[in-house]
């Protein structure tokens, strides 16, 4: 039972991973690295980490054009997969 969340976890890694290189085009999105995903034993949620790299404020408007983006980007994962 617990290669399932596994397999979840690494599906969801890739779709995140690839609307980020393909469906974002918000300029203020820049270098995002996909650290890891975690998903509950049930598969309702997932988390999703990552790390910035920049200056503080290429970090700071990074992170607000991944929060503008959160909600396309869990619509598609829910649909992809």
């Amino acid at each position: 039972m617990r290669k399932r969340p596994a397999r979840v976890a690494g599906a969801i890694r890739e779709e995140v991973a690839d609307l980020l290189r393909r469906r974002i085009k918000d300029p203020r999105v820049g270098f995002v690295t996909l650290t890891g995903v975690e998903v509950s034993p049930d598969l309702r949620h997932a988390r999703v980490f990552y790390s910035l790299v920049g200056d503080p404020a290429q970090r700071a408007a990074t992170q607000k054009g991944l929060d503008s983006a959160a909600p396309y980007v869990q619509g598609e994962v829910g649909r992809r997969l």
